[in-house]
């Protein structure tokens, strides 16, 4: 019955799993909790990480949560930490209060904000040959929109950056990497965004068009083509045949117009 289970168990087929990636980040125990986000795959029903280890040694707890809470009891204080987080390959922890280990680092967030129209941070001990990148979070990831290159000053500078808003719920954080390609994340901003209609005039034009704000807007001909689609507050067109034209505002808000 032994060798009969044993031939039956090498015969099963391989279970194919998603592949695994490892994270590490390196710091110092000062005595402060430690969060880790653990994103959660909808489309999959599972969570990002899967095993967390600390200075070599398994910690357990349960990896079904949506933040994962390391205490580092079993350390002494300004103990060296290593931590290496086992994870999906398709997806990135988090971990949502850097400070608590990176003892080594003067840079920091300061003041970082988002409004309806811009996005904004100020940044103390940033170094010349690093790099801000803007992410948000769209479709279960992180999606990158753009990099703003760090101005070098210790004494701490200014960034903005003007962000296309969804209308609804909208998620965005900024992530700074260190030339060395070491990298630490703001905190996450939410911002629940409900515009008004758009308006646009002249409804007869040969060249502008001009909104009431700014937005995404797609223009149709009369056969229901595209013709023109961008993101802004007015739109040139002059290029194209005389006629009537229907635009759409942010995929809604249709208007039409006649190019003369």
């Amino acid at each position: 019955m032994i060798v009969l289970f044993l031939v039956l168990y090498f015969l099963l087929p391989a279970v194919d799993q998603e592949p695994q990636n490892e994270t590490h980040y390196t710091g110092v125990h000062q005595g402060n909790t430690l969060f880790i986000q653990n994103p959660f795959n909808a489309e999959l029903n599972e969570f990002c990480i899967s095993e967390v280890f600390v200075n070599g040694k398994k910690k357990r707890f349960n990896t079904r949560l949506s933040a994962l809470v390391l205490d580092f009891d079993d350390l002494d204080l300004f103990t060296p930490v290593s931590i290496r987080i086992i994870h999906k390959d398709s997806c990135n922890p988090v971990i949502i209060n850097p400070d608590a280990i990176f003892f080594h680092t003067t840079f920091g967030f300061k003041n970082i904000n988002v409004t309806d129209s811009l996005l904004s941070w100020k940044a103390v001990g940033d170094k010349s040959g690093g790099q801000y990148i803007v992410e948000k979070y769209t479709d279960f990831h992180w999606q990158d929109l753009d990099v703003i290159d760090a101005k070098g000053r210790f004494e701490g500078t200014s960034y903005e950056y003007v962000p296309y808003l969804e209308e609804g719920a909208n998620k965005f954080r900024i992530k700074y990497v260190f030339p060395d390609g070491s990298y630490l994340y703001s905190r996450e901003l939410d911002i629940h965004f409900y515009p008004e209609p758009v308006t646009f005039s002249p409804k007869r034009t040969s060249k502008m068009i001009k909104f009431s704000r700014s937005a995404q807007y797609k223009i149709y001909d009369p056969k229901d083509k595209v013709v023109l689609e961008g993101v802004g507050n007015e739109v040139d067109v002059s290029r194209l045949w005389k006629g009537e034209y229907v635009i759409y505002f942010d995929g809604k808000d249709p208007g039409t117009f006649v190019k003369e």
